[in-house]
């Protein structure tokens, strides 16, 4: 099991970023965007571009997070994707775009929103301590115009610190 390890990306990024966001069966659960829009997302001061690289130095994972430097310390994961599904890159990923949020941020509160039959990644949140908030009815619209619910699913920085804390006892 290979480590994944973060760097922010760069505009030579953009091209692993759209194509991985365009993977069969991606477009169901996450976003895309065109490549000048994560151009100009690059250069926002609060959004964050976060790329996942393995042991051989390979890109493998992306993250788009927003509000990095919200006033009330509320920061939302807008997208994460892997390019290599079930091989548990995402669940490392996760844990490093976390120690990030916490550790490079002033957040208290990470958030995000997942499909309700998106059952594998909210698993994964889970597991790494996202609780389930709510259901954000109707929030989703899919590319062909149907309407879906959101479940919110947050974790705390105390909570983080807690399962750190916990995980060198």
């Amino acid at each position: 099991m290979t480590e994944v390890h973060l760097r922010s990306a760069r505009p030579d990024d953009i091209g692993f970023i759209a194509t991985t966001e365009r993977i069969p069966g991606y477009e169901g659960m996450i976003g895309q965007s065109s490549e000048e829009r994560h151009r100009a997302g690059l250069t926002d001061p609060d959004r964050a571009y976060l790329l996942g690289i393995d042991a051989a130095g390979e890109r493998v994972a992306f993250a788009i997070l927003c509000d990095v430097a919200d006033a009330h310390g509320n920061v939302s994961l807008l997208r994460v994707a892997v390019s290599l599904p079930d091989q548990g890159i995402g669940s490392r990923f996760l844990r490093e775009i976390l120690r990030w949020v916490f550790a490079e941020t002033a957040a208290y509160r990470f958030w995000l929103t997942v499909l309700p039959d998106n059952a594998r990644a909210r698993h994964v949140y889970a597991s790494h301590g996202f609780v389930e908030e709510g259901v954000l009815r109707g929030a989703f619209r899919f590319a062909d115009g149907r309407r879906g619910d959101l479940v919110m699913m947050s974790i705390l920085r105390p909570d983080w610190l807690g399962r750190l804390r916990s995980a060198c006892e």
